[in-house]
């Protein structure tokens, strides 16, 4: 057990806790050695005694109340709180060390009842397999090889001094073994990231990834699983729901869309503050969220479009390791992948497309604030952002000109664009692109999709991007989650990974980076209306966002409103995580149900085997007298010991056996007991051998033996006789010494 508490390492911070939890189990160990030839259930007791004196003692070591490991108000309290706030691996406080340091004591006084007060050592390991499992439901990474075979070691040296010498090697290792592959080989029956786990762990891949390319076509693929996990959960400051934002996708020369190429080592930490480039404050939504991941792994965190400062808020992310990438308002890390509870708070803002930029529009005021109170994107940036292949279809050209019609500016036109997609003249399907063979976001597939008009939201992204282009207007492709529709009951948003997501973001003269949503209307995309969820209230002009250092937003007046589900921050009504929750959840309890039900299984299909050779005449006396042996162990019976130098009682024969049985046993089971002996001597000594044995008789003889055994027992026992059978287990109880437990002096 101590060495399987090992593998939590990831969870807590430091290594006291170990060397405390060591020190307690040794408390335990000696205080069972102590009692150990006194009667189970004075052991039992003085375990229990010394599991509470030493968890009040470890309490006041660690300067807390002595049952402050009890009470919510206080160490208990306090680490559940650490727990909630401060996910793997927790800070080492007083009331982390001393949480951890009982619960390792607690646990290993369970392996401890098992192997030394009931006594089933084969049953031992199964706390240590608990916590070597744990720790990888929790971060998504199995423990260490090297723990799981230390621990199987340790395992295989309790079952041999546990058993005698003839049964030592072949129900050690086989038992062994089995444990080993539970440890190894759970993960693999039932997926860390499995649908009714899906909050725990933190294992699904993001669809980008540094360096690799074809971004679109993989997020398309992983629309397509058909598994949905939840791979976040935030909070938004006005209670409404965001896009959250992995990266974004700004060069297409080559015909295929992937992020600027970044040195990460010379850009900005992330947990420096920034002005959000590109973004006009006045014109935009405050875009301020807590998030918490549950099972992204990403190279990427996710933040709103706006993003311009970041603050840890556990202690597995640090920003210092995480980089502002280029002119994209996104961040991006330097080695290390985003981890089940990493929690962080985003400041900053976002501008969508919608009602309030259509009137600002209209009067003409987008042009007139180019530029004036926010940074704009470099020349160079913006040249990137409107390059296009040599040979670009000139059907996509002349399409962009025909949908923009006579609009009077670049917004106008960018809207037509928009609305030409969300119109009736587009269908949204995930299948087929594959089905036809145009998935993905090249040239071609653009100019396929254009003509087939079905297609999901890279298609519909990736088209308007290179579209506005042609009509002079830089774009980029936005990568991550639409908005969430579903809602926890404390007020956070979910997102599983059926909200991924892509949508263009096209630069307007006067509004910096606006988002698109070209993507129609249909249950799969989960769009919402085109109508508007409130009135605009534009910003006071004079109230930009907050410039970089300051720790708290200036005080200002209601920020515009989105106006719809255009934007990217309406709500959304596609599912959140664990839509296989429930079909996840029944799986597991049916795994489980079927590991408890085995032991009952297998010994009803022994005992059941052995009456069916009964009744046909093959070794009847043997296979009875095998089960009615079997049926006194579980009813719990065995042999007392050998007297010293009495050469026939330790003899291993029937005979020898139930002479030894005979003190122990209920007066109503002896006469079915020596009825089936009397036929094995008859079937091993007799002339005609089983020939002459009464079948009829010896069958009667089990069965009547069973009900006798039945009858001299608690409920308790026999309820353990046929769940949980002693008869399949190892014992030292049937050798020539009988029990050690009832030697004497």
């Amino acid at each position: 057990m101590l060495v399987a508490a090992l593998a939590m390492r990831p969870l807590v911070q430091g290594i006291g806790w170990w060397l405390s939890g060591v020190v307690f189990a040794a408390v335990l160990v000696a205080a069972l050695l102590t009692v150990r030839r006194r009667a189970p259930g004075v052991r039992f007791v003085v375990l229990v005694a010394v599991l509470v004196a030493g968890s009040c003692a470890a309490a006041v070591l660690n300067d807390v109340h002595p049952l402050g490991w009890l009470d919510r108000q206080g160490a208990l309290g306090e680490a559940m709180a650490a727990i909630r706030l401060n996910p793997a691996p927790l800070p080492q406080t007083d009331a982390i060390r001393l949480v951890v340091t009982i619960a390792i004591g607690w646990v290993a006084g369970v392996a401890l009842f098992l192997a030394a007060i009931a006594p089933t050592v084969a049953l031992a390991a199964v706390p240590a397999l608990v916590v070597l499992i744990v720790p990888g439901v929790i971060t998504g990474q199995p423990a260490p090889a090297v723990l799981v075979v230390l621990v199987g070691i340790a395992f295989l040296a309790l079952l041999w001094l546990s058993v005698r010498p003839v049964q030592r090697a072949f129900p050690a290792a086989v038992v062994g073994a089995l444990g080993l592959v539970v440890a190894v080989g759970l993960p693999a029956v039932v997926p860390l990231n499995a649908g009714w786990l899906s909050g725990v762990t933190g294992s699904l891949q993001s669809p980008i990834q540094p360096g690799r390319p074809g971004t679109l076509l993989e997020l398309g693929q992983d629309l397509r699983q058909p598994n949905e996990l939840e791979v976040l959960r935030y909070r938004s400051a006005d209670g409404r729901p965001e896009y959250l934002k992995l990266a974004d996708l700004d060069e297409f020369g080559t015909g295929d869309w992937v992020p600027t190429v970044t040195d990460a080592s010379t850009s900005s930490t992330a947990d420096r503050q920034r002005y959000a480039l590109g973004v006009n404050p006045r014109l935009a939504n405050r875009g301020d969220v807590t998030i918490r991941i549950t099972g992204l792994s990403s190279n990427y965190l996710p933040v709103p479009a706006g993003a311009m400062s970041l603050t840890s808020q556990s202690t597995n992310l640090d920003l210092a390791q995480w980089r502002w990438m280029g002119d994209s308002n996104t961040v991006r890390s330097t080695g290390p992948t985003t981890q089940r509870g990493s929690t962080y708070e985003v400041y900053g803002a976002s501008t969508s497309s919608g009602e309030y930029l259509d009137t600002i529009a209209e009067s003409g005021l987008l042009g007139r604030a180019d530029g004036r109170g926010f940074e704009t994107p470099s020349r160079a940036q913006l040249k990137t952002d409107l390059a296009l292949p040599k040979d670009l279809p000139e059907d996509i050209r002349s399409a962009a000109q025909r949908v923009a019609g006579s609009g009077s500016n670049d917004y106008e036109e960018a809207r037509a664009l928009e609305q030409w997609f969300r119109s009736d003249l587009f269908t949204y399907s995930e299948t087929a692109p594959v089905e036809q063979g145009y998935d993905g976001d090249s040239m071609d597939v653009i100019d396929t999709f254009l003509k087939v008009r079905e297609g999901y939201c890279v298609h519909f992204a990736s088209s308007m991007a290179v579209m506005a282009r042609t009509l002079g207007i830089p774009s980029r492709i936005a990568v991550g989650y639409r908005a969430s529709g579903d809602r926890t009951e404390d007020g956070e948003y979910t997102v599983s990974n059926r909200q991924l997501h892509s949508w263009p973001e096209l630069y307007i003269r006067g509004a910096g980076w606006v988002s698109f949503e070209p993507t129609p209307d249909s249950d799969a995309a989960a769009q919402p209306s085109t109508g508007s969820s409130a009135t605009p209230a534009p910003a006071d002009p004079e109230t930009p966002l907050p410039a970089p250092g300051q720790t708290a937003p200036a005080e200002a007046t209601p920020t515009p409103t989105a106006s719809a589900s255009a934007a990217p921050d309406a709500t959304a009504s596609g599912t959140g995580g664990g839509g296989s929750g429930p079909a996840g959840l029944v799986l597991g309890l049916v795994l489980a149900l079927l590991v408890l039900a085995a032991p009952a299984v297998v010994r009803v299909t022994r005992r059941r085997r052995r009456l069916a050779a009964i009744r046909a005449g093959r070794a009847p006396a043997a296979h009875a007298w095998r089960e009615v042996l079997d049926d006194v162990a579980d009813h719990g019976f065995a042999p007392g010991f050998a007297p010293p130098g009495d050469a026939a009682a330790a003899a291993r024969t029937a005979r020898a056996v139930l002479g030894r049985l005979a003190p122990s046993m209920p007066v109503t089971v002896l006469p079915h007991l020596r009825a089936v002996v009397d036929a094995v001597d008859t079937e091993r000594f007799a002339p005609d051998g089983a020939a002459a044995v009464d079948v009829g008789a010896v069958h009667r003889a089990v069965l009547e033996a069973r009900i006798a055994l039945d009858a001299s027992v608690s409920r308790g026992r026999l309820a353990r006789a046929r769940l949980l059978p002693p008869s399949l287990l190892p014992s030292s109880a049937w050798s020539h010494e009988g029990r050690r437990s009832r030697r004497t002096a």
